[in-house]
């Protein structure tokens, strides 16, 4: 008798130690929170750099330039560092959540925030989560070090976009067609995992994917509005592009003994190491990939 009440103390005594360090971690939590509002901006170039944590990107409130939250521990002293200016109506914003103080003296009176803490949020992660606007043209530059990013464009208008990635994994989705002409994309992925969907809805001019070791998948599914070209570079990596069978799609590989290449047979064989799907030479819409591997494996499906 005396034994299982024994046991029944044990338990129960466990279980209010973990549900009060469930409690504690509970507490712990705290969330920066930073807006600025949008004025005579006609266009904005947006530097994000974080060395750690989560990212997340996503529209937002087309009058807000940007409202950004980082989700930390109390005792996390890393500070979310936002600094504005606006001339000849150009908007140049920088977002820094990385261990460097570099800019810890600037200020800019432009930026109006609040903090506050969130008792409800009840992660264990960094997390950043920024809500840009869709009211003008973004040119948008993401370097993300060790952690994991999910990029969410659709909506946005993007002039410009340059990602680089190191030992991180990346998501990018953009779900609804860029209504102005995206003039180059430039993904730099190190060490990581890289997934894009929907890249033909970003509306660009030229692609330049470059991967590291690392598994990569690009899917150049979406809206195609004009000739789009895409220099794709893998290092030890393997990497899978998928085309839609009803876009005019030429591929060109190199095809070296150091590499694996598999195309689906929705692709003609024109010429060495040259692939292209049905009418590619009669439209004035089209996709070109040009894909290179050093060590690595590369397969072209259609969807």
């Amino acid at each position: 008798m005396s034994n299982n009440t024994g046991v029944r103390v044990f338990l129960v005594g466990s279980l209010s130690i973990f549900c009060a360090s469930i409690l504690f971690a509970f507490q712990q939590q705290e969330i920066t929170r930073r807006e600025i509002s949008r004025t005579s901006e006609k266009e904005i170039s947006i530097s994000l750099d974080a060395s750690f944590g989560t990212v997340i990107l996503l529209k937002g409130d087309r009058n807000k330039v940007v409202v950004a939250e980082y989700s930390h521990e109390q005792d996390d002293h890393r500070e979310l560092e936002m600094f504005y200016d606006i001339s000849a109506g150009r908007g140049d914003l920088e977002i820094n959540l990385t261990d460097s103080r570099n800019h810890k003296d600037r200020r800019n009176s432009s930026i109006s925030w609040e903090e506050m803490k969130d008792e409800r949020d009840n992660g264990n992660e960094r997390r950043l989560t920024a809500r840009l606007t869709d009211a003008v043209p973004l040119s948008l530059k993401i370097g993300l070090g060790a952690g994991k990013g999910k990029f969410d464009l659709s909506g946005l208008k993007l002039r410009n976009l340059k990602i680089s990635a190191g030992a991180s994994s990346a998501d990018l989705q953009c779900n609804e067609p860029n209504p102005i002409s995206c003039e180059y994309v430039n993904i730099e992925s190190g060490v990581s995992k890289f997934t894009a969907n929907n890249l033909m809805n970003l509306n660009f001019q030229k692609l330049k994917f470059s991967g590291g070791v690392g598994s990569y998948t690009l899917d150049f599914s979406g809206k195609l509005q004009q000739k789009a070209y895409a220099d794709v570079e893998v290092g030890l990596g393997s990497i899978v592009v998928y085309v839609p069978k009803n876009t005019p799609a030429r591929v060109i590989t190199d095809e070296s003994w150091f590499s694996s290449v598999d195309v689906d047979d929705c692709f003609e064989k024109t010429r060495k190491g040259t692939y292209e799907t049905d009418g590619f030479g009669q439209s004035d819409r089209s996709l070109t990939i040009k894909i290179g591997s050093g060590l690595g494996s590369i397969k072209i499906r259609c969807r």
